[in-house]
């Protein structure tokens, strides 16, 4: 317990030693990027979804093996995403997804590197997939 403490204290003084310059400059350098290609941004998004879904079904058919923290962190996406009751309700316009949007964003931000290890595994071509 006291262990799980001080790793809680260590990434909190992380957090607060953050580059606050670089963060923003990483933050619009980004910004700028999708604001270029919109759609590419949004189909790699999808294609990365989709990834996750099929490395959960290989999971589940005990065809591989994933670290805990992936398999609760795509069944969590994928139990928000089919939930009825979202933070904000998919029939508002214009912001109805937004919230399905960051549970998406954060879910694939954790399973990156697994997500990556899987397509290669596949075989799939990881700019495809914005993986590179």
């Amino acid at each position: 317990m006291k262990e799980k403490i001080g790793k809680a204290f260590a990434i909190f003084d992380k957090i607060r030693t953050i580059d606050i310059e670089g963060f923003l400059r990483d933050a619009k350098r980004r910004i700028d990027e999708i604001k270029e290609n919109p759609t590419h941004f949004a189909l790699t998004t999808i294609l990365q979804l989709k990834l996750a879904y099929d490395m959960f079904d290989c999971y589940l058919k005990k065809q591989c093996s994933l670290p805990w923290k992936t398999v609760v962190a795509i069944f969590s996406v994928l139990l928000y995403l089919i939930n009825p009751f979202d933070i904000i309700p998919d029939f508002i316009p214009g912001i109805g997804y937004l919230d399905d949007a960051v549970a998406i964003g954060v879910a694939l931000k954790l399973i990156r590197d697994d997500l990556r290890d899987f397509a290669i595994s596949r075989g799939l071509n990881l700019s495809e997939y914005g993986l590179d």
